[in-house]
């Protein structure tokens, strides 16, 4: 099959989830013999690179403003995908749907991939969320196929939008590593299992105010290293920091090379994992993936990952966070059943070879039927 990739910043993936979930799908159909096609944005590091993990890589411009960064690219990438005559497109981001509708028109297959409740997050204005609502309705009725990575979510779509054929549920994935270079943790002033982990974005969503303030209570020597943002990146990561004079809590900023996250789960007593927004989150699964200690919020789909003590869940406040984060410094035999627990989670529904054979049995499904 020719299989066409559209609505994300490109491969490699250097950004977030859509883009790990099109890489390790799309360079695992590749290896089975399809030919896999990615759009991916102009001005970015990989510029003219051909091909990455088997996957080819056709790059068009876009307006580079929040608002029409993604709508504006792929508005481009659905009119050229119709010189390329693939068998079926992947779709992602729910804001995409009206123009899923111009391949449609020429009678190619579409299965488009929303993303959660994007419509819910912070960062979006009243103005976004409704056009972000409507288009994910749209989406449900236009879209040959909706592919939902969240049992709640597919469930909410189901129900809300009624679409036309019924949502299939496919998670994220991960894979199973095992620490090379742990020296790694000199390098932030770290010794293994000295500290809690954190290490996403600094917004709301993600809960950092509720983890800042459940470690600022806690009598312990371990520190907590805050991972993902600087007081420069916005007024939310700004106030973050400056509300807080506990010296444990450590702020390096944002950490991209992939040895290092690696290493700093490997060596953390347990990672504190924040997302509020619906879906399968990328970072809580490849916390599990590296065998890590998990705490998350307790939402429907993180504690669905979490199932049969792959980790910890706690409630959105920090009296709660910090008697869970408690029990853990007083039960070390617990951080190391959670561990063992993770990475048979992770074995059992979501390794990327068995996410990327539930991908190619839609896209069969679509071609044939």
């Amino acid at each position: 099959m020719k299989i066409a990739i559209i609505g994300i910043r490109g491969v490699p993936a250097r950004y977030g989830g859509l883009e790990t979930c099109a890489e390790e799908v799309g360079a695992r159909l590749a290896a089975r013999g399809h030919e896999v096609i990615c759009y991916c944005r102009s001005h970015r590091q990989q510029d003219g690179m051909r091909e990455y993990r088997g996957i080819k890589r056709i790059e068009l411009p876009h307006l580079n403003y929040k608002i029409t960064d993604t709508y504006s690219h792929t508005f481009l990438a659905m009119w050229h995908v119709l010189t390329v005559k693939p068998d079926a497109i992947l779709a992602f981001n729910p804001a995409n749907a009206s123009l899923c509708a111009i391949p449609k028109l020429f009678g190619y297959k579409v299965a488009l991939n929303p993303d959660g409740f994007d419509w819910h997050r912070k960062k979006w204005g009243r103005v976004a969320k409704a056009f972000i609502y409507t288009s994910a309705g749209l989406a449900a009725k236009l879209c040959d196929q909706l592919i939902i990575d969240a049992v709640s979510v597919r469930d909410y779509y189901a129900e809300a939008f009624k679409c036309r054929r019924d949502p299939v549920y496919i998670p994220n994935g991960a894979i199973i590593e095992t620490s090379e270079n742990p020296e790694v943790l000199k390098e932030y002033g770290l010794e293994k299992d000295g500290y809690f982990l954190f290490l996403s974005r600094f917004v709301p969503e993600n809960s950092c105010d509720t983890i800042v303030r459940a470690f600022e209570g806690l009598d312990t020597p371990k520190k907590l290293f805050m991972g993902g943002g600087l007081a420069k990146d916005s007024k939310y990561a700004a106030d973050l920091i400056n509300s807080t004079k506990d010296e444990r809590i450590v702020f390096p900023g944002a950490i991209y090379d992939p040895a290092h996250v690696k290493e700093l789960h490997f060596g953390a007593y347990a990672l504190i994992h924040g997302n509020q927004p619906g879906g399968t989150s990328l970072g809580l699964l490849k916390a599990l993936g590296y065998g890590t200690c998990v705490l998350t919020l307790n939402t429907p789909d993180n504690a669905y990952v979490v199932r049969s003590d792959a980790g910890v869940t706690y409630e959105l406040s920090p009296e709660d966070l910090r008697a869970k984060l408690k029990d853990l410094l007083d039960h070390p035999d617990k951080v190391l059943e959670h561990r063992n627990k993770a990475l048979d989670r992770i074995r059992e529904e979501y390794l990327w070879d068995i996410i990327a054979d539930k991908y190619e049995q839609v896209f069969e499904n679509l071609v044939h039927n």
